[in-house]
């Protein structure tokens, strides 16, 4: 066979041509040069080994030593000191709230909708990071986001795939950086905005998307990003039994979701936050007959929110907090509707909320809560004269 039948191409000016290809030629090399060439060049016209740090997979066409690239979004260069980025990625959300045209909301949407798509570099700044931020920060203005976040093809799989790189992460490093504790929580934000709708909320339960979630509600570490991490997934979690939704507390106390909560709300590491949104939670599906029922089928799971309730209010003691004993007192209310919860509780309670009508020989740090919330010390008052009958 000719070498001009097999069509080959040089590597150079001046290269020999060959039909065996043993010199590194390549046939549909639109630039002449092979992937075994020498120079590095690539059927694309740069090579990763290029001398001059061009990378065929950057759409601009920069690679890691690359200069700023001059694409739409003003370039964010992945090989610049981590100040200028941040800088460029400010420059970013400011454009996309203001996105140049009068602050219009549906162009903002459609903006951030399509920077989504978009892969920001290998130290999380870029587009799609940009739109992240803008989008849950505004979520609360824009009424249609829910709706335009499911339905816009790709959108949902962006956000758990970004969550799902959280994970990735943590197995190779056992510290959680700020960038992507900001970054999974505005995915996190944007997911429970889409929670709120009743027609994407049963897309997220069919699709058990909340399972996805519940690793990072046992993130090691109390440090700010891991407490800011699980606060906003129980957010997330929360806005499902929001409203009284039957399909929603079967999932989820299905899926043992109130172990996972009596867990934060036992740890004393956790936040006032963290322990409050856990006891709403549990107080949320308790109000379901499913969830009451559930608890108290079998003597272990009722212990053992009886005992976490316990602990919290000796945690109570030491760090009043009347967020938190809201839910507790609310959630013992509940508890008492099942007779043999009600006949435990006589003899079996704690004794932080033991007192009589008046409420006046109640630990000081409990009585200083329940004198800033009237509706909670009447509610205790209910509870004690429940278990004197």
């Amino acid at each position: 066979m000719s070498t001009s039948a097999m069509n080959y191409y040089p590597r150079g000016p001046q290269g020999p041509e060959g039909a065996q290809g043993p010199q590194g030629w390549r046939p549909q090399g639109p630039q002449g040069w092979g992937p075994q060439d020498p120079q590095g060049w690539s059927p694309q016209g740069w090579g990763p080994q290029d001398p001059q740090g061009w990378s065929p997979q950057d759409p601009q066409g920069w690679g890691p030593q690359g200069p700023q690239s001059p694409g739409v979004y003003g370039g964010v260069p992945r090989g610049v000191a981590t100040p200028f980025r941040q800088q460029v990625f400010q420059q970013l959300v400011q454009k996309r709230h203001s996105c140049d045209d009068d602050n219009d909301d549906d162009v903002i949407v459609a903006t951030c909708l399509q920077d989504l798509l978009h892969v920001d570099d290998d130290q999380g700044f870029g587009p799609c990071a940009a739109a992240l931020d803008v989008l849950s920060k505004r979520r609360e203005e824009l009424p249609a986001l829910p709706l335009q976040l499911f339905r816009k093809r790709g959108i949902l799989v962006v956000l758990v795939l970004e969550v799902a790189s959280l994970y990735r992460q943590l197995s190779t490093s056992a510290a959680l950086t700020h960038v992507a504790s900001n970054r999974v929580c505005n995915c996190l934000a944007l997911i429970q905005s889409v929670a709120t709708h009743q027609a994407s909320k049963a897309f997220l339960l069919d699709a058990r998307i909340p399972l996805l979630l519940y690793p990072l509600l046992t993130l090691p570490g109390s440090d700010r990003a891991s407490e800011f991490v699980r606060v906003t997934t129980l957010g997330m979690i929360g806005s499902l039994v929001k409203e009284d939704d039957s399909q929603s507390v079967f999932f989820l106390v299905e899926s043992e979701l109130i172990s996972l909560c009596l867990r934060i709300m036992g740890n004393v590491n956790s936040t006032d936050r963290a322990r409050s949104v856990s006891a709403w939670i549990v107080q949320k599906l308790l109000l379901n007959d499913f969830g009451l029922w559930y608890v108290c089928q079998t003597p272990e799971r009722f212990y053992a929110v009886a005992s976490t309730l316990a602990k919290m209010v000796d945690v109570l003691l030491e760090v009043p907090s009347i967020r938190a004993l809201k839910h507790v007192i609310r959630t013992y209310l509940r508890l008492c509707d099942n007779p043999t919860a009600r006949a435990v509780f006589k003899h079996c309670f704690p004794y932080g909320l033991l007192a009589d009508e008046s409420l006046q020989d109640l630990p000081r740090p409990i009585r200083m809560s329940l004198s800033e919330d009237p509706a909670t010390a009447q509610g205790l008052k209910m509870l004690l004269r429940l278990l004197n009958q």
